[in-house]
């Protein structure tokens, strides 16, 4: 039965999280602590805990050892994951005076079609200092687990190793494409500007953002104003730094791709959630950003956003600039064809044949 199972799977692996263990270190916390559980290496597949408290105020006391169950985890509730990409947890607190040690934490999770088949993935050692916002360590998956997961094809068998198939390659280079240009520069985010669409919201919202690679996160307070209702239908927002909370001035890498139309493109990874029922839909949700010597801004567009039927919107925002160009030394004198001359340079004037 087992070999027909691994057989037969074609589609993810998809779990959701039945519990989760967390054995404290030997440095406990009064403050207020989330999980957040995402496929490995992975920012479009998330899910946040919210503040994971019991009916005791010391949850998060050194060496104690507490379960929270699927009732007790928030977004993360009816999250769906492909056990077989694996699991990064994030411990996430608010900066304060109160540092944190876990020394494990385990995800259980059971087939969203059969409860009966559980796995389990262990993550170890956190060290969260006083004035740290978020640890995030990979997991693995416990030995007393078994998943079965599909296995890349094989390209040895489909292609065989020729002295023909070996001139391929170079054969595809030469088609006269550009190179792919890569490049990496740091970027300061310095605000938001929303443009909701015809269903705003009166639920609270909090964003997070984060570099592509999800090595590099922060996460803002509710965003709201003194005005009031700031998602009104049809209306206009901007939310500079200082209403970001943790996100103001925060830094990300960035990596530069070539663009089919020979611009360069970066990204980030928004993350959108409410706290209710009532559904909001975004026209555009643009971060503003500037590089980190403040030389260049960089406008990561992110496009229309709806939050409806769930509580939570991940989007790709990508910014495109154009390449610096390579500054050159003018060799040799100015000539009558424009060689070696600066753009500024008069032209002489045209000398007819007759006279």
């Amino acid at each position: 039965a087992a070999k027909t199972a691994t057989q037969s799977r074609t589609t993810p692996a998809e779990y959701k999280v039945n519990s989760i263990v967390v054995q404290m270190g030997d440095d406990g916390s009064n403050d207020a602590v989330s999980l957040e559980i995402c496929n490995a290496k992975s920012a479009l597949k998330c899910c946040d805990t919210g503040k994971l408290s019991g009916l005791l105020s010391n949850d998060w006391s050194k060496n104690d050892k507490e379960t929270w169950k699927n009732k007790d985890l928030g977004l993360c509730k009816t999250t769906t994951f492909d056990a077989c990409k694996g699991f990064d947890v994030a411990v996430k607190k608010k900066s304060g005076k109160d540092s944190l040690k876990v020394s494990t934490i385990t995800l259980e999770v059971a087939d969203k079609n059969d409860a009966k088949k559980s796995q389990k993935f262990v993550c170890s050692s956190y060290n969260v200092g006083a004035s740290d916002t978020i640890k995030r360590n990979s997991c693995t998956l416990d030995s007393s687990s078994t998943l079965s997961c599909p296995k890349a094809p094989s390209l040895t068998t489909r292609r065989p190793l020729s002295t023909t198939k070996r001139t391929v390659p170079a054969t595809r280079r030469s088609t006269g494409k550009p190179p792919i240009f890569s490049d990496s520069e740091n970027i300061i985010l310095k605000g938001f500007e929303v443009q909701v669409g015809r269903d705003g919201t009166k639920d609270a919202v909090i964003a997070k953002v984060c570099s592509a690679d999800q090595t590099t996160c922060c996460e803002t307070l509710q965003l709201s104003k003194r005005s009031g209702n700031n998602w009104v239908r049809n209306g206009n927002e901007t939310w500079p730094g200082t209403s970001l909370g943790l996100c103001k001035d925060k830094v990300f890498k960035t990596k530069a791709r070539t663009t089919i139309s020979n611009l360069l493109e970066t990204k980030l990874v928004l993350t959108l959630n409410r706290s209710g029922k009532d559904g909001m839909r975004l026209e555009n949700f643009n971060l503003d950003a500037e590089t980190a010597n403040g030389s260049q801004k960089r406008r990561f567009k992110c496009g229309k956003i709806v939050i409806v039927d769930k509580k939570t919107a991940i989007k790709e925002c990508f910014a495109q600039f154009p390449k610096s160009l390579p500054t050159t030394t003018r060799s040799g004198p100015c000539l009558r064809s424009g060689k070696n001359c600066d753009k500024t340079t008069t032209r002489p004037p045209f000398r007819s044949g007759s006279g």
